[in-house]
């Protein structure tokens, strides 16, 4: 019966070295498996911030203003400006015409 103790004992050692084994790899698969859906929430949140970001630069380049447009602007208020300068002359002289 020692013989068959010891073999009993073995199996036993075995065992207890398996379970501690099994729940070793279970804590590790559990903790890879936590850190996989904090990896997953934060690709999410990029995701949401990259197409923010995407929303922002399209508005930005729909309504942005080149350099040709201010030209242009600036070219139309001077040639305004200038028309009513000219009315404005006009007028003046039209009425000191009157007056005389």
């Amino acid at each position: 019966m020692s013989g068959q103790a010891a073999v009993d004992l073995a199996i036993a050692e075995l065992r207890r070295g398996l379970e501690v084994g099994m729940a070793n790899v279970e804590g590790q698969i559990a903790l890879l498996h936590q850190i996989q859906g904090h990896h997953e929430r934060r690709v999410d949140e990029h995701t949401r911030l990259l197409d923010e970001l995407g929303e922002r630069l399209a508005a930005a380049e729909r309504d942005q203003v080149t350099r040709a447009q201010l030209d242009s602007r600036f070219r139309h208020t001077v040639a305004l400006l200038g028309l009513i300068v000219t009315a404005a002359s006009v007028l003046a002289s039209t009425l000191l015409a009157m007056v005389a």
